[in-house]
């Protein structure tokens, strides 16, 4: 009997099709099915504890995921959380600050490393510097300041020259000019800030004040907010208590969000087996003085307002 290749299509479609949903059904369970994730977290007090304990929230509120925590102190070996993971079912881990991280990076196991809560460099570890990203810093300066041209930023190569590598390709993409100056110690960096602020031009110049530790704030800050308002210069940060102070404004990360694209990096790198790199937060809060930009000619409407995340002072 001849059986036309219509058909023939047909029965074999037919023949096939419970294999074919149950490829279907089953890739939508894999996908779907619940991941084991093992966070390492520092003892912390005061502040550091709230914002361990926000990341926290943000992680578990990701779908598909059993969240197991092991709370890391001064006195913890890697032995201890060795052990602990042995005698678990976690696939991936995730190390919140530092002191998870050192501790972390020494494991014995293939299990997939995913690092944040940590002012770091790229090192080999997927995940989330607490350092904000540049590009959303030029977006908003952008936003709030367009008639700024020039950026000025001191930094240390160790700690931020790859963000300044992001910072002038976000600048160039805005027509603004970046003026950076890597110094090596206090005394270089302290000089560096001297000599921009007896050069600054009103309105047309701003200053950039990394999460860097090489200034620390005490040394140069009151000094550059004097100057900033005598000359209407804008600073921006990545402190909130600077735009308390008195610059322009700050970016600073939602730790809860933050939270939650590192439990997604976890997951994916066990579900897609995808490989990722360290990268600056993106989720940031927007923090505005208002007494500031009335002084440097900024206002802002009050729907304007509504869009800031905080602003100072408080009405």
């Amino acid at each position: 009997m001849n059986i036309s290749n219509g058909l023939k299509r047909f029965i074999f479609k037919i023949i096939n099709l419970p294999l074919i949903i149950f490829s279907i059904v089953s890739f939508q369970y894999a996908y779907a099915e619940t991941v084991e994730l093992a966070v390492l977290y520092p003892e912390a007090s005061g502040g550091y504890s709230k914002v361990f304990k926000n990341i926290l929230e943000g992680v578990n509120q990701l779908d598909n995921i059993k969240v197991t925590t092991h709370r890391i102190s001064k006195k913890t070996q890697v032995v201890e959380v060795s052990d602990w993971l042995e005698n678990s079912q976690c696939q991936t881990i995730l190390a919140l600050g530092q002191r998870s991280y050192l501790v972390a990076k020494q494991l014995k196991n293939n299990l997939p490393l995913t690092i944040g809560a940590i002012v770091a460099t790229p090192n080999g570890h997927g995940g989330i510097s607490m350092d904000g990203s540049p590009e959303l810093f030029l977006h908003h300066l952008n936003k709030l300041a367009p008639d700024v041209k020039r950026v000025h930023v001191v930094y240390s190569e160790k700690n931020s020259a790859w963000l300044v590598k992001i910072a002038e390709v976000a600048a160039a993409k805005r027509n603004l000019e970046l003026l950076s100056y890597k110094v090596d110690n206090l005394k270089q960096g302290i000089k560096n800030y001297t000599d921009i602020l007896n050069n600054v031009e009103s309105n047309k110049d701003a200053i950039w004040i990394p999460l860097d530790r090489v200034v620390p704030d005490k040394a140069i800050l009151p000094k550059i907010l004097k100057v900033a308002w005598d000359k209407n210069i804008v600073i921006f940060s990545n402190n909130p208590l600077h735009a308390k102070k008195g610059t322009l404004f700050a970016l600073f990360p939602d730790h809860k969000l933050v939270g939650k694209k590192l439990a997604s990096i976890a997951v994916e790198q066990v579900k897609e087996n995808a490989e990722y790199e360290l990268l600056p937060t993106s989720n940031l809060k927007l923090a505005v003085n208002r007494r500031t930009a009335s002084h440097l000619g900024l206002n802002f409407s009050k729907s304007e307002e509504r869009q800031f995340d905080i602003v100072f002072p408080a009405r």
